[in-house]
C-alpha cells in the first residue's frame, strides 16, 4: 500500500501537482519553471498568491514621471488666514505655511508656470476659498489658471507657497527673485506686498 501512494504522489510531482496526502513534504515544480510552495495539509489550503495584497499601496513612479505641482489636483477647498511675524501681520494658508506673490503677476493673472510652479507651488482650491481669522473676506477670491485649475487670490494677487519652505512659520521666499522678478509676503490688513526682510 505504502508504495502505491509513493508512486501515485511521484506521478503527481511529475504533473506540477501536489496531493494532500504526499506528506506535504515534497515541491512541486511548475511548467514555468518556478518553485511552488509546499503544500499545507487539509482539504482548505490554496495555493500561495502571486498577486500584490488589495491593501498594499500602489508603486510609485519614476522621478521623471511624477505631475509637477502645478498640474496636482488641490485637496480641497483652500483657507487663508493672517499670522504675526516678524515684518507684520501677513496671509498664511490653513496649515500655517507662508504665502507669497509673485511682482509679474500684476493684473491678478497667474504667470508663473512650469520649472516656477514647482519652485513656487500655486496655493490651488476646489471650491471658494475660506476666509479665516484676521483677513478682509472681500479680499479673498480665487482666479482660473491656463492649466485649468483654480489658484486662491488675495486683494487680486495670485498666491503661491514656496518649497524651500517646509514647516509652519518658515518665510524663505520672502525678497527672493526667481524667474524674472521679486517674490513678497502678503500684508493681511492692506492686501499689499511687504517688501521688508
Amino acid at each position: 500500500m505504502r508504495k502505491g501512494v509513493k508512486a501515485v504522489c511521484v506521478l503527481a510531482i511529475g504533473l506540477g501537482m501536489v496531493g494532500t496526502g504526499c506528506g506535504g513534504k515534497h515541491k512541486a515544480v511548475p511548467s514555468s519553471g518556478g518553485f511552488a510552495q509546499p503544500s499545507s495539509p487539509g482539504p482548505e489550503s490554496s495555493p500561495p498568491s502571486t498577486e500584490a495584497p488589495e491593501s498594499s499601496p500602489p508603486a510609485t513612479e519614476s522621478p521623471e514621471a511624477s505631475p509637477s505641482a502645478e498640474s496636482m489636483a488641490p485637496a480641497g477647498p483652500a483657507e487663508l488666514k493672517a499670522k504675526d511675524t516678524s515684518v507684520g501681520k501677513i496671509v498664511v494658508d490653513g496649515q500655517d505655511m507662508t504665502l507669497y506673490v509673485f511682482g509679474k503677476d500684476k493684473g491678478g493673472k497667474p504667470t508663473c508656470t512650469g520649472e516656477c510652479a514647482t519652485a513656487w507651488p500655486p496655493l490651488l482650491t476646489t471650491d471658494k476659498v475660506t476666509p479665516g481669522a484676521g483677513v478682509n473676506a472681500a479680499w479673498v477670491g480665487m482666479v482660473d489658471r491656463a492649466d485649468g485649475t483654480k489658484q486662491a487670490t488675495y486683494h487680486g494677487w495670485p498666491l503661491y507657497h514656496y518649497a524651500k519652505d517646509t514647516k509652519a512659520g518658515d518665510m524663505n521666499g520672502q525678497g527672493v527673485e526667481e524667474f524674472g522678478a521679486k517674490w513678497h509676503v502678503i500684508d493681511a490688513t492692506k492686501g499689499d506686498k511687504i517688501e521688508k526682510k
